[in-house]
């Protein structure tokens, strides 16, 4: 207990002493989620910049014109007078889109006869094409429904049957847990979890990579339980304040932008902290194999990419080649992210994330033995060389 509590002492003045672990744990979870949350605070994208490319000029084209720029996710910049013009355009990035009304439109609607328009999107952005396409094909459904009412009526079938033949299957379509659809409440979750593994596995690791640096290992690595003293006392402090932030994000920075927990919030906080556990093992074991904090955190640095890619946040897991899916699973990333939505979006209970609370206590188990067995084998190496102070003494 006695050199648990001497570990903790240092690693608090460390903390305080070092710039860079400083700024890693205590400065950067907070600015990271107040600048990443001011990005997305609007979350959903109105006003996306389109154009009309009308050869028709008639009274119907001027209508369903209207009615695109009726709805809030189109801002019509007006009318273009050529297909060349309407590339250019969207080629300087001045609209993500445009409409071609082709001549003859409405004489083939009046002819009951079928019509056709042309949408050209930037799909390089994919969410305001994306909106884009689904807004325009409601307003040509309407009109085509429109059309086809008339051709119905002119036959002689009555209103309602013709309503019928219009639509004969009509889905109900019902989005739940992101009914709006927007990209904020999607990614901020997931983005401010990565926010708090990043900088613990940064941060605690740059500390263990300084007492590797400097030679401390062989001061606290002496006597017996000095391996479980290493890892509690270098564990607790960081344990406690990733605690706290935890509790900041899910009842102060989540709500402050407009994400709030559905779920069971007490499931919440044990599959954070059992994350939190597996990624001081790491911390430990991969801060023991580097001798300089400047090397250590130029390394770690580029793994924050590629942890969020794998984790299954962003494209399924399933779809991923076979290896990258059994890589994903020995990355805490991919369960906690997996948890953390199923109850801060999903509305989760303790049944819903008991597979992944399961796997991150493996995980722990499994990494909690590897660093003991790092641990150890530095121990001897450090016993060694004492000795052989010793004896040159």
């Amino acid at each position: 207990m006695k050199k648990i509590k001497e570990i903790l002492k240092n690693e608090l003045n460390m903390v305080i002493d070092n710039h860079s672990i400083l700024l890693t744990v205590i400065i950067a979870p907070l600015l990271y989620a107040s600048l990443l949350g001011t990005i997305y605070l609007e979350k959903d994208i109105e006003g996306i910049s389109f154009a009309i490319l009308d050869m028709d000029n008639t009274a119907t084209t001027l209508e369903l014109t209207r009615l695109l720029s009726a709805d809030p996710k189109i801002n019509i910049k007006g009318k273009i007078h050529s297909y060349e013009e309407a590339m250019d355009l969207m080629y300087r990035q001045e609209i993500q889109g445009f409409l071609w009304f082709p001549k003859g439109f409405e004489k083939k609607l009046l002819k009951l006869e079928g019509a056709n328009v042309k949408l050209y999107l930037n799909t390089t952005r994919f969410l305001p094409s994306n909106d884009l396409n689904k807004a325009v094909n409601m307003v040509m459904m309407t009109a085509g429904s429109g059309v086809r009412l008339r051709y119905f009526e002119v036959h002689g079938i009555n209103p309602k049957h013709a309503m019928e033949l219009i639509n004969p299957v009509l889905p109900e379509i019902r989005p739940i847990y992101n009914p709006t659809n927007n990209y904020g409440d999607f990614l901020l979750p997931g983005l401010l979890f990565l926010i708090l593994q990043q900088t613990l596995l940064i941060g605690m690791g740059e500390s263990v990579a300084v007492d590797n640096q400097e030679g401390k290992f062989a001061k606290y690595l002496q006597g017996e339980n000095s391996i479980f003293s290493y890892m509690t006392g270098k564990s607790a402090y960081y344990l406690f304040l990733y605690f706290s932030y935890f509790l900041i994000f899910f009842w102060g920075v989540y709500p402050s932008l407009g994400v709030h927990v559905k779920g069971n919030i007490l499931a919440l906080l044990t599959v954070g902290m059992l994350f939190a556990l597996v990624v001081t093992m790491l911390a430990i074991f991969f801060g023991s194999l580097v001798k300089s904090q400047a090397r250590y955190m130029a390394i770690m640095a580029f793994t924050t990419y590629p942890f969020f890619m794998t984790s299954g946040y962003s494209w399924p897991v399933v779809a991923m080649p076979e290896p990258i899916r059994w890589l994903a699973q020995l990355i805490p990333t991919t369960h906690f992210l997996h948890a953390g939505t199923r109850i801060v979006v999903m509305g989760g209970s303790w049944a819903d994330v008991m597979t992944d609370i399961y796997k991150l206590m493996i995980l722990f188990g499994v990494f909690a033995l590897l660093t003991a067995w790092r641990l150890l084998i530095i121990k001897k190496g450090a016993v060694i060389r004492w000795e052989l102070l010793l004896r040159g003494k």
